[in-house]
């Protein structure tokens, strides 16, 4: 029971830092300008945190922005404001990996702010 508590501890002292740093995974560092904020986890199939994924975010038109999950398995990145948000396809790469699913959970046609998704890889 205590190494859970500690464990859980501990991710909740990590995830606090991740969101707290004023880096690009920060939300408040967001500008209605900049166009939606593409944010989520890579996990692998058991649920466990894939760190230093490549997160692609392709657009039918124009350049494609790339993404590194960071340590707790969080990417976050924007795409040019006239980018709708539905014309953005999400793949995730690692080396030793492959992309099982993407989880889309900010529902299409949404002009959100936010544009959630959750990348499912499976070790090879």
């Amino acid at each position: 029971m205590l190494i859970r508590f500690m464990t859980l501890l501990f991710t909740l002292v990590v995830m606090t830092q991740a969101f707290a740093g004023g880096d690009d995974y920060d939300a408040a560092n967001d500008v209605k300008g900049d166009g939606p904020a593409y944010f989520g986890f890579v996990r692998d199939t058991r649920g466990s945190l894939v760190a230093d994924a490549q997160v692609l975010l392709q657009p039918k038109n124009g350049k494609p922005v790339t993404l590194k999950s960071n340590v707790t398995g969080l990417y976050r990145g924007h795409i040019n404001k006239s980018v709708l948000p539905d014309d953005v396809q999400i793949s995730c790469v690692k080396v030793g990996y492959k992309q099982m699913k993407i989880n889309r959970r900010t529902p299409p046609g949404n002009n959100a702010m936010f544009i959630e998704t959750e990348c499912t890889m499976q070790r090879q």
